[in-house]
């Protein structure tokens, strides 16, 4: 009998060590996007999304809300708190409790480059201590921004209009001569057909998704900083999980770092000929415009946190 006991009790202890950490269920994740499904910039965090639920089956299984369900700029505390385990949106949204976050907006490497280069290690240790999150990777380095109006600007000036705006290009829309205006994206397109605003700081991406299209008439550009958007794990989440799904998560980032560079090649050309067919026009205000925008936003992040500036800047640079 003390035999058979004996090996009834190995048994059972084979059988927990078999389902441990390493077999652990798969684990269901609710990601917040800042934007809805159908918009540019969200389409591919939802295509990645998917190929993580094809990829990582039997151990995460993501599902994503958009900001029907979580208000785009709450979204960070949401994340912080844990109501959400997942985030994808611009550092920019967060600015108030890392102001210097908002440096990947200047990077001029790709994802990849910065994970080879510890760009991303350094990115970790700051969202842990600021957010709470895990700086998993981003999407979009390489989509500029531009400035857009639905009338003609007078002597390479924006004097008196009033531009829907962002922390991250308030200060040089100010000095431009506009009034920054805040609101979400999903506000903008009722501000242009209302004319409570005269245009908006956006990137090349989403113009023609969110119906602003046809109340734009120019572009003015050359584009400036880089449409950075992250991909952020709740730290009280990703320390629950297994090995191998953080493993998993993880070769998903990478995966999706070698995958953008070909997405936004081939999205920018789609891009650019819709706004062409709508009747924006392309306005170059010359090189000093893109200059001065990055000089004035990194004098910004340097005040938030000159340490961390000068240790990640030479790393957000590309290769020469």
């Amino acid at each position: 009998m003390k035999k058979t006991l004996g090996l009834a009790a190995a048994g059972a202890a084979a059988a927990v060590l078999c389902w441990g950490p390493a077999q652990a269920a798969e684990v269901k994740l609710k990601a917040a996007s800042f934007l809805p499904r159908q918009v540019t910039f969200a389409k591919y965090f939802y295509r990645w999304a998917d190929e993580v639920n094809k990829q990582c089956k039997g151990k995460v299984n993501l599902s994503v809300v958009g900001p029907a369900a979580v208000p785009s700029l709450k979204q960070w505390q949401a994340l912080k708190s844990g109501v959400v385990d997942m985030h994808y949106g611009p550092p920019t949204y967060y600015s108030g409790v890392f102001p210097a976050g908002d440096v990947m907006s200047l990077a001029q490497n790709e994802a990849a480059d910065q994970r080879a280069n510890g760009a991303i290690k350094l990115l970790q240790a700051e969202h842990r201590k600021k957010l709470n999150a895990h700086y998993l990777t981003s999407m979009s380095q390489g989509v500029p921004f531009y400035l857009y109006t639905v009338k003609p600007i007078k002597n390479g000036k924006f004097t008196g209009f009033r531009m829907r705006s962002a922390p991250i290009y308030d200060q040089f829309i100010k000095e431009l001569g506009a009034n920054p205006v805040r609101m979400a994206p999903p506000a903008v397109r009722t501000a242009l057909e209302r004319k409570t605003v005269d245009g908006y700081g956006w990137p090349l991406w989403g113009v023609k998704s969110f119906g602003w299209a046809k109340f734009t008439k120019f572009r003015h550009g050359p584009g400036f900083f880089t449409a950075t958007t992250g991909i952020l794990v709740n730290q009280d989440k990703w320390k629950s999980l297994s090995g191998d799904q953080k493993k998993c998560l993880t070769d998903m980032a990478i995966w999706l770092e070698k995958e953008f560079p070909k997405w936004r090649a081939a999205e920018d050309a789609k891009e650019k000929k819709a706004q062409k067919a709508a009747g924006i026009k392309y306005v170059n205000m010359g090189p000093k415009f893109k200059q001065r925008a990055e000089e004035i936003h990194w004098a910004t992040m340097a005040k938030g946190d000159a340490e961390f500036v000068k240790k990640i800047r030479p790393l957000l640079q590309k290769k020469k």
